[in-house]
């Protein structure tokens, strides 16, 4: 079936038979049900992850036309306004509870899925206080999670009205869903965590799900891409000695080729002891770049970008005599 068909109207994308998007029906069915009950004081957590454990399935997207599609049922069954776009987001456990204070009453949260080394005991102590403080405020939330036998088992099974599982199929296509309702995926937590199987239950019903964000894409790529930056400032990496050393011996290179362009990879492979391989990662930034001056220095790899503190290097001073005595050894001079 179709769903916000005044939103997408024909020519909204290409290929579009008619207006609107699609939507599988038994899980539109399911979202009404949600809504027809949520007025009487309830609050739904729902669960989406991959069984197979793989990224990429396309638990987001899902996740996200969900949510398009609870806030266009509830509009239109109460003659409300909720809005819904990618501020109904967030990315860590902790910005769960005051997201749920800001948004209107019955609205849409997704916790979208978020890696930590902390992640398991931060989710669970986020949904604990969840449930004690916004209970009250009528939302409906879903939670996307890497592996849900990890989910402990008072939200796998006590307060979580269904779990969906998104999967490839055999051809690695993505767009295949399997929904349990409350009964199955009890079945299936407590019959299938000892082994973490998944073949323990049957999923309630089944069905496919088409490509395409129920939010902005834009935006949504946008926010990801900021909350994971912010992460990133809040939990710095230290880095090893050998990558502080090394991280001198680039910032070296490049004071010295302002010197004298005319130095090959060569002459620094000697002049430094390692090989002209070595020289050519380091000048292509592939070890990382020279920190800026300043209270911390950004250190960027081929990976990510990692912070470290000042503290953490050699005093500036004793840095400028090491270069000192270097252009002394090689008779340069200052211009």
């Amino acid at each position: 079936m179709k769903y916000c068909v005044d939103k997408y109207p024909m020519g909204s994308w290409k290929g579009q038979k008619s207006p609107g998007k699609y939507i599988d029906g038994w899980l539109y069915n399911a979202l009404e049900l949600y809504a027809n009950k949520i007025t009487q004081d309830m609050t739904f957590l729902g669960i989406i992850y991959s069984s197979t454990l793989e990224v990429g399935t396309g638990k987001s997207v899902l996740a996200t036309q969900i949510g398009e599609a609870w806030t266009e049922i509830l509009n239109k069954k109460y003659n409300l306004d909720i809005p819904y776009s990618v501020d109904n987001i967030v990315w860590r456990p902790k910005e769960l509870i005051e997201k749920a204070f800001k948004v209107p009453k019955y609205s849409f949260i997704l916790l979208d899925e978020w890696e930590d080394s902390s992640y398991w005991s931060e989710l669970s102590m986020t949904l604990r206080q969840f449930f004690r403080k916004c209970r009250q405020l009528n939302l409906f939330m879903i939670a996307i999670i890497p592996n849900w036998f990890q989910l402990p088992l008072s939200y796998a099974v006590s307060r979580s009205v269904f779990a969906i599982d998104v999967r490839f199929n055999d051809n690695l296509d993505r767009g295949f869903f399997y929904f349990y309702n409350f009964p199955a995926k009890r079945m299936l937590y407590v019959n299938g965590k000892r082994n973490h199987n998944y073949k323990v239950a049957r999923s309630t019903f089944h069905g496919q799900f088409p490509d395409g964000y129920g939010v902005d894409e834009a935006d949504y790529r946008k926010k990801k891409y900021e909350d994971m930056l912010k992460y990133d400032q809040e939990n710095p990496q230290k880095l090893s000695k050998s990558q502080i050393e090394t991280n001198k011996n680039i910032e070296m290179i490049r004071k010295l080729e302002g010197y004298n362009p005319k130095w090959t990879t060569q002459d620094f492979a000697k002049m430094f002891k390692v090989s002209e391989n070595t020289i050519g990662r380091w000048k292509r930034g592939d070890v990382g770049t020279l920190p800026p001056p300043g209270d911390n220095y950004i250190i960027r790899t081929e990976k990510k970008e990692m912070i470290v503190d000042e503290e953490g290097l050699e005093d500036r001073e004793q840095e400028k005599q090491k270069e000192y005595e270097f252009k002394e050894m090689h008779g340069l001079k200052d211009e």
